[in-house]
């Protein structure tokens, strides 16, 4: 039995139109057109696709995906904090300052904005000699935390050991003004005055050290003679 789709109607089988609605029937060789012109659009849109996506691929740069692929992954699993870790430590501890760029290099490689990786590369340059390397460094860590006073003091230090003792003493100046008490700072200006036989002002400023701090041995004998230059005068 066969019945009409548009209305329900009993049918024969031989109709080529309902005799209930009038709905006309598609010859068997006109529904093979159709189901035929739906398949080769098909293939075609299919096509279509496969070139789109072959192009897609060929512009793509392989190495790129790849690099970056990895960088997430190692970024997402805080590898470029434990090359800073290692960095620190090695800072502290060893004074390998090559094998601590690396390491900071590393971590930068990752993460381009953890600031203590470019605050302790910048650190164990000015610890070679590649002064004006250092401070770049110190520069982009303040960039990323600008309350990094001791990025401060260091580019101070640099500039002291690059002798522009007026410069370094602007620095120490900038970060007494945030904390009067940073015992980096007034170190870093007691021995600036001490290296220009200021010592009156030396002395001031080894007294304020040693009030927040602990003095070294070696500044401790420094303030001695400038205690001992003063009772001279």
């Amino acid at each position: 039995m066969k019945l009409c789709n548009n209305c329900g109607y009993r049918l024969e089988g031989f109709e080529k139109f309902c005799p209930e609605c009038g709905k006309q029937f598609k010859e068997p060789e006109d529904r093979e057109d159709f189901i035929g012109s739906i398949f080769n659009q098909f293939s075609s849109d299919m096509n279509d696709i496969k070139e789109e996506t072959l192009e897609f691929f060929n512009d793509l740069k392989i190495d790129d995906v790849i690099d970056d692929f990895s960088t997430n992954s190692q970024r997402a699993l805080n590898r470029d904090a434990t090359y800073v870790s290692r960095a620190r430590i090695k800072l502290e501890n060893s004074g390998d300052n090559n094998r601590i760029i690396r390491l900071c290099n590393k971590a930068i490689l990752i993460n381009d904005r953890n600031w203590e990786a470019y605050h302790i590369k910048g650190k164990a340059l000015i610890n070679l000699g590649r002064y004006d390397e250092g401070i770049e460094e110190l520069i982009s860590s303040l960039a990323l935390k600008d309350d990094n006073l001791e990025a401060r003091c260091y580019i101070a230090k640099a500039y002291y050991l690059k002798g522009d003792t007026g410069y370094s003493i602007k620095v120490y100046d900038s970060i007494l003004n945030v904390d009067d008490k940073h015992p980096g700072a007034l170190k870093g200006k007691a021995l600036i005055f001490f290296d220009q036989e200021n010592y009156y002002e030396a002395n001031k400023y080894f007294e304020r050290a040693n009030n927040v701090t602990c003095l070294s041995r070696k500044l401790l004998n420094k303030w001695d003679v400038c205690t001992k230059k003063l009772k001279e005068e």
